[in-house]
């Protein structure tokens, strides 16, 4: 793979953890 796609599929990557942590935390303090 290129350095452009390994740090697109980075960038892709660290958004999904952001969006999932911020999802839970939504959960957790609406539960």
């Amino acid at each position: 793979m290129s350095k452009a796609t390994k740090i697109v599929l980075g960038t892709i990557g660290v958004s999904a953890l952001l969006s999932i942590g911020i999802v839970i935390n939504l959960v957790l303090l609406s539960a």
